[in-house]
């Protein structure tokens, strides 16, 4: 993709952290925005930042972890913006507890949000790419989608899955000819946007500037990427798989992943 100028830009949890920096950054590059968030005040608050830009801003509410809602948004993104060229999967939540200690509601609000939320929005949009020969989906998964750490087994399994089916789709476009639909899977480790408060990351792994993730994340689609994966260590992440089992937990211990989430407030 050379240029985001004119491009219909969607993306879920727009209200705040690394979704609104990105939505500031394809402002100024003068895309159109179709926001989504389940916050509305702050929703508008975002919006009415971007506006000193000039460019077609659209907001909606929306609790993604509900299918209906999804799809009720989707039709109305559809008839305010025809068609999406890239959409932006980015809204999630975070429980911060031991397997143990978390309740079935939080379990599944993970997944719906983290997980069904990408497959079920991008399947509202999709087609619509096929058609044109053009589009770009962008899943916003995790490290955390590469390596499990203990107190995210619920947030692991869902960003797992996101990078799962990033990769797969990414796979059946190509295989069923659908070239010009792109699809990008986006791997940061904690960004120091609130949401992970009171987390320690691993060594080698400083809090990540959410506005530098923002960034990467435009060149990423700018380049028509697979992967960002962020920082340099979480590139390692896939070949630590051919250690044994055993060294690779031993690994992980001395890299702290064992005590990331020992004092996690978030939000």
């Amino acid at each position: 993709m050379k240029t985001l100028a004119h491009k219909n830009v969607a993306i879920t949890g727009a209200a705040s952290g690394i979704g609104k920096k990105m939505a500031l950054r394809f402002a100024r590059q003068q895309a159109n925005l179709a926001l989504i968030d389940i916050d509305e005040t702050r929703l508008a608050n975002t919006a009415t930042e971007l506006t000193t830009f000039a460019i077609r801003i659209q907001t909606y509410r929306c609790d993604v972890s509900h299918r209906n809602q999804i799809e009720q948004i989707a039709d109305r993104i559809k008839k305010d913006f025809n068609l999406i060229d890239i959409l932006i999967n980015n809204a999630g939540v975070v429980t911060g507890k031991p397997m143990l200690d978390t309740r079935f509601e939080d379990l599944k609000k993970s997944l719906d949000v983290n997980l069904m939320a990408v497959i079920w929005m991008t399947k509202q949009f999709l087609p619509a790419m096929i058609a044109a020969k053009a589009g770009h989906i962008v899943n916003i998964a995790s490290a955390a989608g590469l390596i499990g750490i203990p107190g995210m087994v619920d947030y692991c399994a869902s960003k797992f899955g996101v990078v799962g089916f990033s990769e797969a789709l990414r796979l059946e476009m190509k295989k069923f000819g659908y070239d010009g639909v792109k699809v990008s899977c986006i791997c940061p480790s904690f960004i120091a946007t609130g949401m992970f408060a009171g987390v320690k990351p691993p060594r080698f792994n400083p809090w990540l500037d959410p506005d530098r993730v923002a960034t990467e994340i435009i060149r990423t689609i700018l380049r028509e990427r697979a992967y960002l994966k962020v920082p340099f260590i979480v590139k390692l992440i896939p070949f630590s798989r051919c250690l044994p089992t055993p060294l690779l937990d031993r690994f992980g211990k001395l890299m702290g992943l064992d005590r990331v989430m020992d004092n996690f407030r978030g939000h």
